[in-house]
């Protein structure tokens, strides 16, 4: 059988299993909707275990085919997808970012001390920050929204206050989190 290699990308598509090369090749190449569920859901039942791969082709340039791997893989839902999904929350696309909040949001309050880590530690900019906003404001409850305030007002740059964000996130870390502090 011959091999569908047919994803133009900046990626070498020969490092990854033919199986989810085609697939993917389908949820980028089709023009009915159906059949890009019907492949993307085939990508999600291989579970975990293309992961691996997945996040890898989340590198790529090639727009169609990062927005394509974004949607399983928020689709899957693993902890294992948590720093991937944080580093394409500053993706240049809009879409592509706002697949990434979304999946962080379907992981769930897991993906809350990873994100508040990567933004104490400054690896965060204002897009991030906007997604990082949408998302604790999905996670956090009330009680925590009135604690982290100062926080959540830093992220959405409310008043120029944007600067203050990472030591805001490290408070956050180390009194509602209780998170080790490095």
């Amino acid at each position: 059988m011959k091999k569908d290699k047919s994803i133009e990308t900046d990626i070498n598509p020969e490092e990854f299993p033919d199986n989810i090369v085609r697939l993917l090749n389908e949820t980028i190449n089709t023009k009915s909707y159906k059949e890009k569920v019907v492949a993307r859901k085939k990508l999600v039942h291989m579970g975990k275990s293309i992961l691996p791969d997945l996040h890898k082709l989340l590198l790529t340039k090639t727009i169609a085919l990062r927005m394509e791997v974004a949607k399983v893989v928020q689709l899957i839902g693993s902890r294992r997808s948590i720093s991937a999904l944080i580093e394409i929350l500053d993706d240049p696309e809009f879409d592509i970012r706002w697949i990434a909040a979304e999946g962080l949001i379907k992981i769930g309050r897991k993906s809350i001390i990873p994100l508040l880590e990567s933004v104490r530690d400054g690896k965060s900019s204002l897009i991030m920050d906007k997604g990082t906003h949408h998302i604790l404001q999905s996670l956090l409850t009330e009680k925590e929204k009135i604690t982290l305030k100062p926080l959540l007002q830093s992220l959405d740059n409310f008043h120029e206050m944007r600067e203050i964000t990472p030591t805001q996130a490290a408070v956050a870390l180390k009194t509602t989190f209780k998170s080790r502090i490095p």
